[in-house]
């Protein structure tokens, strides 16, 4: 889609049967590709199925293609549904250290610090990444809180937005605003509504004409009780002043996301803005299939040989791959 002079292509996310965000964003002064990986994940005690998997097959090929003609690639964090990690694994992710490099070959860097505003995991994840690139990448830097400037394009990083709730242990995420003379985009993945006040306040802030936004995972009985009010009032409060709000991932894991956004479609429609996937904004229809697993694995059962490697270890799923072609 474009917005003024910037072109808005989505890649992968969960209403386009995968977990991600990823993003191309073509402005004429540079290419930027927004969180370059795609994933899957276990649910319910079954393992993705196979027509997730071939979703996840061409997710990546796209982002792949994407990457190679991108100026910029851009990591909001470090979860690898948001950036490739450098080692072999078939079960979720389909990466491989060869595929790492031959993605961030020769391409700037710009991504989440792995030194501060950070847990455990995602430090760890995110030194792994700094040592990868190092080797492959004409520069690396730590993006928080800095601008970025390309011509008249303008690339403005958030400081560290919470991964959610305030305190949460997943961390933290980089929101980016990609701005020309006559447009703005915001990309803010995994702040999960927002249901924090100070994340709400940023992201108006902006005043972007396009916004992406990461939805609550509602499919988390725990966080369906304690914090879905306040992201909904958040997506309404978004709804009622950006002109196109596309809201995905997290949220489309759960068969009932659509009657739980119901009431942020209301205020969009009543504001005279526009609320959409990120298949719907793709000019694509909705293809959740994480929410739809049971109902998949019942009409379209698979292979008797998809289903031995499913019941084989995690650690032979992570090293052959899935038989689903």
């Amino acid at each position: 889609m474009k917005i003024g002079s910037i072109e808005v292509s989505p890649l992968a996310a969960e209403s386009m049967g995968v977990r991600s965000l990823s993003t191309l964003v073509t402005t004429p002064d540079v290419t930027i590709l927004l969180d370059p990986s795609a994933a899957l994940a276990r649910r319910n005690g079954l393992e993705p199925h196979p027509l997730e998997y071939q979703a996840l097959l061409q997710s990546l090929e796209q982002i792949f293609v994407a990457a190679r003609r991108a100026d910029v690639l851009s990591i909001s964090h470090f979860h690898y549904d948001h950036v490739r990690p450098g080692f072999t694994d078939f079960q979720y992710i389909f990466s491989s250290r060869e595929e790492l490099k031959r993605m961030f070959e020769s391409r700037k860097v710009f991504a989440k610090d792995n030194r501060e505003n950070v847990n455990a995991s995602q430090r760890r994840r995110g030194s792994f990444f700094q040592r990868e690139m190092k080797e492959v990448a004409t520069e690396l830097q730590w993006a928080d809180g800095k601008t970025f400037t390309f011509g008249e394009t303008t690339v403005k990083y958030s400081q560290a937005l919470p991964h959610g709730p305030q305190g949460t242990r997943f961390g933290y995420v980089l929101a980016t605003t990609i701005s020309t003379p006559d447009a703005t985009i915001l990309f803010a993945p995994d702040v999960q509504g927002p249901v924090v006040d100070s994340t709400l306040a940023y992201l108006l802030s902006t005043e972007a004409d396009l916004l992406i936004v990461g939805g609550p995972p509602i499919y988390i009985d725990s966080f369906h009780s304690t914090y879905s009010r306040d992201a909904l009032t958040s997506l309404r409060s978004l709804a009622a002043v950006t002109p196109k709000l596309i809201v995905d991932h997290h949220l489309m894991r759960s068969p009932q996301w659509s009657a739980w956004l119901r009431p942020v479609a209301t205020e969009a429609e009543k504001q005279n803005k526009q609320l959409l996937t990120m298949a719907e904004l793709a000019g694509e229809e909705n293809n959740a299939l994480e929410s739809q697993r049971r109902k998949l694995y019942s009409v379209h059962p698979p292979s008797e040989e998809f289903s031995i490697w499913a019941d084989s270890t995690d650690e032979y799923k992570k090293q052959n791959k899935p038989p689903i072609r």
